[in-house]
């Protein structure tokens, strides 16, 4: 073989190599659309719900610290980036009998009684934004509350019964998916505070309990954008 067969040969072969080298190669995977700028977007939602409530002992000897809720409000996007603003409000009803503490036993006096409680929560969040997933959206919000709660027992007078209203805040946390362009189902974790709302009678005043808020699981369905 001359001088040049060896040439020849030799860039035949690494030629060879190389294509089979790019040929091995997986193809690569194309890139996800870029999303589209931040818009207005306007929305309605409804809620069902379960709260349970921080004063355990307190709604324990009155039925149950644990309810179902339920209810709706309106949130507007922000056209800058993903913050959005949100008022809703929110319904907890239990019904039960008066009791009185004695010697640490909770003693029913036989006398029903209604607990109503009627949250509006004015709430401000950041929703991201997921490239490779855009119907799929995390979001975080926190804000303040304004708890309204009643008290109605019966054979009781105006004065007995109780129908005051308290502020606290809350914060929450849970994710949307759309499932239509105008459709979406999510669920939320959310945690309030209420302080000095309760405890200044009654079984809450025994229990040293004086806190309205508490902790709940929402599962929310919104129609709009």
């Amino acid at each position: 073989m001359t001088r040049l067969h060896a040439i020849v040969l030799v860039c035949v072969l690494g030629c060879g190599t190389q294509a089979f080298a790019q040929g091995a190669r997986p193809p690569r995977r194309p890139d996800p659309p870029p999303l589209p700028p931040p818009t207005l977007e306007v929305g309605g939602f409804a809620m069902l719900g379960l709260m349970n409530f921080t004063a355990t002992d307190t709604f324990d000897a009155l039925g149950s610290p644990i309810g179902s809720i339920y209810g709706g409000g309106v949130t507007v996007g922000l056209p800058l980036g993903g913050l959005f603003v949100s008022l809703g409000g929110w319904r907890f009803s239990q019904r039960g009998e008066r009791v009185f503490l004695f010697d640490d036993e909770v003693i029913s006096l036989g006398i029903p009684t209604k607990i109503t409680i009627t949250p509006i929560e004015l709430s401000g969040g950041w929703r991201f934004r997921l490239r490779r997933s855009p119907q799929f959206r995390p979001y975080v919000s926190g804000g303040i509350s304004s708890y309204r709660y009643q008290e109605v027992s019966d054979f009781a007078t105006d004065a007995e019964n109780v129908d005051e209203r308290f502020t606290g805040f809350h914060l929450a946390g849970g994710a949307e998916f759309r499932v239509e362009r105008w459709v979406g189902v999510g669920m939320e974790l959310s945690w309030s505070s209420v302080p000095d709302a309760i405890g200044d009678a009654g079984v809450s005043k025994a229990f040293n309990e004086t806190n309205l808020g508490g902790a709940a699981i929402r599962m929310k369905i919104t129609i709009g954008r």
